[in-house]
C-alpha cells in the first residue's frame, strides 16, 4: 500500500472559493424569492447551478487532504472520520430545518417520506429532494459522496490508476444524466429528483479527490493562475447560452461550463493570493469559515425580513435582499463561533474519550 503525502501546501484560498460561492448561492435564491427563476443566459442562473458545484469539488479536494495522514483501513479509523462528519454537518443541518418548520407550512412537509429524512438525515443520500430547508438537497449529496470518500481514498492508495478508473465510471454516470436521462426540452423543476440525484452529482466531488492527488504545478501556472481564473470566470459568465435553466445541466453546455468551474477549483487551490490586501483576505477568510452557515440561514432571515416588511414597512425588493445580506452575514459569523465550533469541540471531545478508551484497552 503506497503512502500517501499531499503534493500541494493547504492555503486558505480553497476557504475564499468556497466563501464567494456560498455567498452567490445567497444571491441567487434571493433573486429567486423576489423575482422569480431567471434565464439561462444570466450569471445568477449559472450560480444556482454551479455554485453548489463548486462546493462538491472543494469537498473532495479538501477531505482528501485532510485524511491524508490519518485515515487508516480500520474500524476506529474509519468510525472518527464519520463521527467527525456527523458533528460537522448534522447539528447546524437539524437548527436549520427545525426553523423551516416552524416558519414554513405545507402538506406535503408532513408525508412520512419527507418527516423521515429529515428527522433522520441518513436517507437523504438518496432521497435529498426531500429535505425542506432550502438549499439542503446538497447536503444529502454530500453524505452519499462521504460514505463513498474511503473506498476511493483507499483505492488511490493501492493505485493512482485505479482512482482514475474508478472517476471514468463515475464520469459516465454523470454523462449519462448529462445526455439521455435529463431532458433539455423540459424545466428543471420537474425534473428536479434526477438533478439532485447523487449519481448525478458525483462526478464533482470525485474529480475534487483526483485534483488532491496532481503533483505540484510548475512555477509559471502558479504565477498564472490569478489571470486564469478571470478566463475561467469570464466564460462561465459570457457562454452563449439562454432560455429554462435546464440548457446549463444538459447536453455539451454541461461538460464544457463544468470542465471551467473544475479548472477554476484547480486554479484557486494552487493560488495563494499573495498579492490581495490584508483586509480583502480577512473578508473572504470570514466568508469561507462561515460558508456553511450562510447557506443554511439566509432562506430563514429572508423569510422574517419579508414577513415584518409585508406587515409593516412596505420595502422593495432590493430593500428586502438588503437587508436579508446585512443581518445574514453577521449572524452566520455568530453561528459559527457558538453553534458549529460548539459541535466540534463536542466531537474531538467525544473522539479522544473514544481513543483514550481503545488505547487502554490495547494495553
Amino acid at each position: 500500500m503506497k503512502p500517501i503525502t499531499s503534493p500541494i501546501k493547504r492555503n486558505e484560498s480553497l476557504d475564499y472559493l468556497r466563501g464567494l460561492a456560498a455567498t452567490g448561492v445567497m444571491f441567487y435564491h434571493l433573486s429567486l424569492f423576489s423575482f422569480g427563476e431567471s434565464d439561462a443566459s444570466t450569471f445568477i442562473a449559472r450560480v444556482k447551478i454551479y455554485a453548489v458545484s463548486i462546493f462538491y469539488v472543494l469537498s473532495g479536494l479538501t477531505l482528501f487532504i485532510a485524511n491524508t495522514k490519518s485515515l487508516e483501513l480500520t474500524k476506529n479509523s474509519l468510525i472518527e472520520f464519520y463521527l467527525k462528519r456527523f458533528f460537522r454537518i448534522f447539528p447546524l443541518l437539524w437548527l436549520a430545518t427545525m426553523f423551516t418548520y416552524l416558519f414554513k407550512s405545507s402538506p406535503e412537509m408532513y408525508t412520512i417520506k419527507h418527516l423521515i429524512v429529515n428527522i433522520t438525515v441518513v436517507p437523504g443520500m438518496l432521497r435529498s429532494d426531500a429535505f425542506e430547508a432550502n438549499g439542503a438537497w446538497s447536503i444529502g449529496n454530500e453524505l452519499f459522496f462521504y460514505v463513498f470518500f474511503p473506498v476511493l481514498f483507499f483505492i488511490y492508495r493501492k493505485s493512482k490508476t485505479y482512482l482514475l478508473l474508478a472517476v471514468a465510471l463515475i464520469f459516465a454516470a454523470f454523462c449519462a444524466f448529462t445526455f439521455k436521462l435529463i431532458d433539455p426540452t423540459i424545466n428543471l423543476g420537474y425534473q428536479w429528483s434526477k438533478y439532485v440525484n447523487p449519481f448525478n452529482q458525483f462526478f464533482y466531488f470525485a474529480i475534487g479527490i483526483y485534483i488532491a492527488t496532481l503533483k505540484k504545478p510548475a512555477d509559471w501556472l502558479v504565477k498564472l493562475a490569478p489571470s486564469l481564473i478571470v478566463l475561467c470566470f469570464a466564460v462561465i459568465a459570457l457562454y452563449p447560452q439562454s432560455g429554462e435553466p435546464v440548457v446549463l445541466v444538459t447536453g455539451v453546455t454541461r461538460l464544457v461550463l463544468s470542465a471551467f468551474v473544475i479548472a477554476m477549483c484547480y486554479l484557486f487551490y494552487i493560488s495563494e493570493f499573495n498579492f490581495l490586501p490584508t483586509f480583502l483576505k480577512k473578508a473572504l477568510k470570514y466568508l469561507g469559515d462561515t460558508s456553511y452557515a450562510i447557506y443554511l440561514i439566509h432562506p430563514l432571515v429572508h423569510i422574517i425580513v419579508h414577513s415584518i416588511s409585508e406587515k409593516y414597512l412596505h420595502w422593495n425588493a432590493y430593500l428586502v435582499i438588503a437587508a436579508t445580506v446585512a443581518i445574514t452575514i453577521p449572524l452566520s459569523g455568530l453561528v459559527y463561533e457558538h453553534f458549529e465550533k460548539y459541535f466540534m469541540r463536542l466531537g474531538k471531545k467525544i473522539m479522544d474519550k473514544r481513543k483514550a478508551k481503545v488505547s487502554n484497552i490495547a494495553i
